[in-house]
């Protein structure tokens, strides 16, 4: 009966110490740990335990003050990437809705002033004709469609080209020999 009192007092014992208090400096690194593995929420919630039960401890203290500054730190961040992200989205909308127009305009164009309407006639006729005093009598006219080259254009671009290009030099691949080196003669 005696070893059965000696048990439970040695397990009282045992549990008095296991919810013993920390000290300070077990709360301060444990917070350190979790700040080192970049938890600064675990790591406020460990220093601000511990500054309740220590609030006069200085390391305790600095090192709240530090994470604070870290997590407005990393707030700002986040809020700055959303900003980002809402720019982006809102930049990229308007960009669909600029392509989106241009396609229309595209597929139907709007007709032209009437103001503009001589000026334009004009243009049109006076590159018309430029285009048939290029072309030779004894070819025929071929429609051109936009963002295609005539055969005439097409020429110039490679005697363009011609010019621009260079022949490579022959390089050995072995290294030339040693001239101070005799020759064998055998």
């Amino acid at each position: 009966m005696t070893s059965r009192l000696l048990i439970s007092l040695e397990l009282m014992l045992l549990a008095a110490l296991a919810a013993h208090a920390q000290t300070a400096g077990e709360f301060f690194n444990g917070g350190a740990q979790f700040y080192i593995s970049n938890n600064v929420p675990a790591a406020l919630a460990r220093v601000e335990s511990g500054l309740k039960e220590y609030p006069d401890d200085v390391k305790l203290k600095k090192l709240e003050q530090l994470l604070k500054q870290q997590q407005q730190q990393q707030q700002q961040q986040q809020n700055q990437q959303q900003q980002d992200r809402q720019k982006d989205q809102q930049s990229s909308q308007s960009n669909q809705q600029d392509q989106q127009k241009q396609d229309e305009q595209k597929q139907s164009p709007a007709e032209p002033k009437k103001e503009d309407q001589p000026k334009q006639q004009g243009q049109q006729k006076s590159s018309a004709q430029k285009k048939q005093n290029e072309k030779p009598e004894n070819q025929e006219a071929e429609p051109v469609k936009e963002g295609q080259l005539t055969t005439e254009e097409a020429k110039r671009l490679l005697d363009a080209q011609k010019d621009s290009e260079q022949l490579l030099r022959w390089k050995p691949k072995e290294n030339p020999r040693n001239s101070l080196r005799p020759v064998k003669d055998w």
